[in-house]
Order: C-alpha cells, then sequence, then structure tokens
C-alpha cells in the first residue's frame, strides 16, 4: 500500500478505529494521537501510557512531536519531495531554533502530502483531509492570535538511507553492491582493494518467535576468529572470559551478524546489541569512528559532543543516542540507533543488509577494527563485573570460572539475580551455575564444553577474582 492510500485509508475514520490501546476519549484532542498512529511515532509520551492496552503505541503531544523533528521551519520554505508534518499555532510560542513549540492548549498538526494535509478533526471526531489554505485559515478563525503554519520533517526519517544496491551511484564511502539468492544475501565492496563477493547473511522469517530479519547459520560461521592467547599481553586474564561468552555466542567468529529480534541489529563475537544505551553496539560506534577507515564505512555518521550522529542530507545533524521510553521495564532502548541499523523490525530491508555487509567487510579487512572490539568488549566486561556482578554477589575470592559463568549468564540474559545467588550458595556452585536455566540446554551445553576445554588447559581454574582492583590474582 502507498503512504497516500494508507493516509486515505484512515479518512473518515474515528480514533476507536485507529488506537488499539484505550485512549479513546472524544472530549480530547487526538490530532497527534493520530498523526503517531499513522507514522509509527511512539516515543513518549504515548497512549499506552497514558490509558494503557498492550498494542503499538502512538505518542499523544503536539509539542513533543514538534521537537523530535529532524527538521523544522515556515511552511513556505517545506520540502516537496516528501511528506511532511504541518503544524499550526500562534507565531510568538514557536522557536524554530530550539525545535521548540510552547506547550499552549491552542496547537495542531497533520500530515501534508501533495497539496493536502489529512489530520484529526477534533469537532468532526474523524480523520479528514483539508487543502493548506483551509487548514490554516479555520485555525486562524478559531484560535487566538496571530496563527503560523509550519513543517516539520517526520521523525525518524532522517535515519533512512537512499541504498543504491547496485553499488554504481554511490557517492561517499565504499560502495556495496547486494545481491540476494533465494534466502540467501551476498555483498561486494565494488571499489575495495578486497573486492570479493562476500556472505552476509539469510532471510529468517518466524511469527510465531517474532523473529524477522537476518541471521547466520552455525555452519554458515566464517572468517576471522577470536582466540583469548592471541590478546593476554594487552587484555590479560580477562580475555579468558571474552573467549567463554564468545564461544558460546558465536563461536568466536568476529564478523557475526543477526536482524530478527528485539534489539533489532546485533554484531560480533561477543554479539553487542544495538538497543542499551551507553552499553554495548553504541559503545563499539562511538570508539570506532576514531578510527582512519570510519569515514569509508560509514561516511554519514559522526561524533558531536561524545555522542554518535547521522548527518542528514541537508546538513543537519540527529543524535542516534536519543534514549526513546518505549514503555518496557529499564531505562528505555536507543530507537534511533536501532532504526538506522534496521529500519523496520517485522520487513527485511536493503539497509541492515547493507548495516551487516559493512561492518562484515570492516572486521575482515581490518584488524585495528578488530582489535577495537576486543576492547570495547572487555571494557564492557570489567566494568560489569565490578559495578554489577560485584556488587550483587560479592565476587571477591571466587574462581576465575565462577566469575565466568556469572558473566555469561548475565550476558545473555537468562536468569535472575535470585537464581544466581541460590547458585552460588549450593554445594556445587559450578554445576548448578552451567545448568541454571534448563530452557537453554545447547547453551549450556556449550559453556560446559568451553570451560571444561580451558580448565584442561590450564587457562581457567588457577586465579581468583580481586574486587578491590578488579583483576584476576
Amino acid at each position: 500500500m502507498s503512504f497516500k492510500a494508507k493516509l486515505e485509508s484512515y479518512r473518515g475514520k474515528s480514533i476507536d478505529q485507529i488506537c488499539p490501546n484505550l485512549f479513546h476519549d472524544y472530549n480530547s484532542n487526538h490530532c497527534a494521537h493520530f498523526v503517531s498512529h499513522a507514522l509509527n511515532l511512539k516515543f513518549s509520551y504515548h497512549c499506552r501510557e497514558f490509558k494503557g492496552g498492550k498494542k503499538r503505541p502512538a505518542n499523544i503531544r503536539v509539542h513533543e512531536i514538534f521537537a523530535k523533528c529532524p527538521r523544522v521551519g515556515k511552511f513556505s520554505h517545506a520540502p516537496s519531495d516528501r511528506p511532511v508534518l504541518a503544524f499550526v499555532t500562534r507565531k510568538n510560542v514557536v522557536d524554530l531554533e530550539n525545535k521548540s513549540i510552547r506547550n499552549i492548549p491552542q496547537k495542531h498538526v497533520g500530515i501534508h502530502l501533495n497539496g493536502s494535509i489529512y489530520h484529526y478533526s477534533n469537532s468532526q471526531e474523524r480523520v479528514v483531509r483539508w487543502t493548506t489554505k483551509k487548514f490554516l485559515e479555520t485555525f486562524q478563525n478559531i484560535y487566538s492570535g496571530d496563527q503560523g503554519l509550519f513543517f516539520g520533517t517526520v521523525p525518524g526519517s532522517d535515519i533512512r538511507l537512499s541504498i543504491d544496491s547496485s553499488g554504481q551511484n554511490v557517492q561517499r564511502g565504499i560502495p556495496f553492491e547486494l545481491t540476494r539468492t533465494g534466502k540467501k544475501w551476498f555483498a561486494q565492496a565494488t571499489a575495495a582493494q578486497n573486492n570479493e563477493r562476500f556472505y552476509v547473511g539469510r532471510n529468517v522469517v518466524q511469527p510465531s518467535k517474532k523473529f524477522y530479519g537476518i541471521y547466520q547459520k552455525t555452519n554458515e560461521y566464517y572468517g576471522e576468529k577470536f582466540d583469548a592467547q592471541d590478546y593476554i599481553h594487552s587484555i590479560d586474564h580477562w580475555a579468558y572470559l571474552l573467549h567463554v561468552t564468545g564461544y558460546c555466542e558465536s563461536k568466536n567468529f568476529f564478523n557475526l551478524i543477526n536482524s530478527y529480534d528485539r534489539a533489532k541489529f546485533t554484531f560480533g563475537f561477543y554479539q553487542l546489541a544495538a538497543h542499551t544505551p551507553k552499553d554495548n553496539l553504541i559503545l563499539l560506534f562511538r570508539e570506532s569512528m576514531k578510527l582512519a577507515r570510519a569515514k569509508d564505512y560509514f561516511p554519514e555518521l559522526t561524533l558531536r559532543d561524545g555522542e554518535l550522529h547521522r548527518i542528514d542530507q541537508d546538513g543537519s545533524y540527529t543524535n542516534l543516542e536519543t534514549i526513546v521510553n518505549t514503555g518496557r521495564k529499564g531505562n528505555g532502548q536507543l530507537q534511533l540507533f536501532m532504526d538506522y541499523m534496521n529500519p523496520k523490525r517485522k520487513t527485511i530491508e536493503k539497509q541492515e543488509v547493507l548495516q551487516a555487509a559493512r561492518l562484515i567487510h570492516w572486521m575482515t579487512n581490518d584488524s585495528g577494527f578488530r582489535d577495537l572490539y576486543v576492547r570495547v568488549s572487555n571494557s564492557i566486561l570489567q566494568r560489569k563485573m565490578s559495578n554489577r556482578y560485584n556488587q550483587w554477589y560479592n565476587l571477591h575470592g571466587h574462581s576465575d570460572v565462577i566469575c565466568a559463568l556469572v558473566a555469561d549468564i548475565h550476558h545473555h540474559g537468562r536468569a535472575k539475580k535470585s537464581m544466581v545467588r541460590s547458585a552460588l550458595n549450593s554445594s556445587n556452585p559450578k554445576e548448578r551455575l552451567i545448568t541454571i536455566n534448563p530452557d537453554y540446554g545447547g547453551r549450556n551445553q556449550s559453556l560446559r564444553a568451553i570451560v571444561n576445554s580451558l580448565e584442561s588447559d590450564g587457562a581457567l581454574g588457577r586465579k581468583t577474582y580481586d574486587a578491590a582492583i578488579n583483576e584476576f590474582r
């Protein structure tokens, strides 16, 4: 369905026919509510937080949507090649430079497309389509003061890339040709020194498990592997703890990717995920921007004030580290970064394939990037061992084996703290930790195999954790 057809399908519908949650009050203003459902704007404050429900949420506040727009301005300056948001309110409450609208009652928003504005008429209690002239004139007559008409580009539209899958018309960075054979995706860096065609991953669509994206089967893993012995000189004994979890996550292959679960994108032997603020994959991207080849692989990214930004087509910037409250437990997630890596959760698109291809090619052809990945992963592990795991369980004096098992459990997220405490207090903590969750039989089997192997080699089982210095002695 085209976007115009989608907007037309909303015409005449009341809010109870649009919102799948519980915010259907006809005495409330639903202009932002409708716009957000139509455009999938689910950042806080949204209908599910306000009234409840379990379905996809939508923001309900005009001024919050305005603040999220990548670009804003007078409507006369609006781009004509795409849908934009149309805002009408008193001129003196709008600050274009700071992208803010004062939160007054008299403000309204709709979606402009091809000369028409689709919006929710609160007086008629349904979606209508008006001309731009009628939209401004109507609210000029209804609202007090002098009204202005302003535009905003759609929140999130700035993180969509224009993908040339042939690789022939790419102006910046390494061009990649993307091809699909059956379910499998392949890529070729057509202008790079290493321009051999390589495997990216295969499509997976499993609605019962909520899996939509690309991944690599275990028997398809390939490329460089992390080996603790290669990094003992730089990160000391922590290399073996990384090796344990890396083996369970990826068999320690550096270029492993998946984009099928709720994190939307996960990469590398330690499987750093995109959804967590100030943690995991975003930390790798921050540091990678300092590498010489960063602009070859991600020319549209840069650091500003220490945070990752997308450089938009018009030269403006979008902070990909903005934390979005999605209603899940925790501190929100990096929705813009997730969407930059993988735009749509249930649709497999060329942008997520391109991002995977970029990372795989970079990891394969740059030892500096592999070394950086290890440093970032090690930093995450050390920080969590000191600031979380030791705080939770008082691990001082415990063996490196026990510490490795605790770290793997929480990296994977397969057990609660109470279960780990119970295992640590048992007569056989190693065995209890390995088998802590029987629902993950394959993981437990891999964990047992790699720990026993490293113990047999003398790499693990001879040192204990010193919490004061956060090291093993």
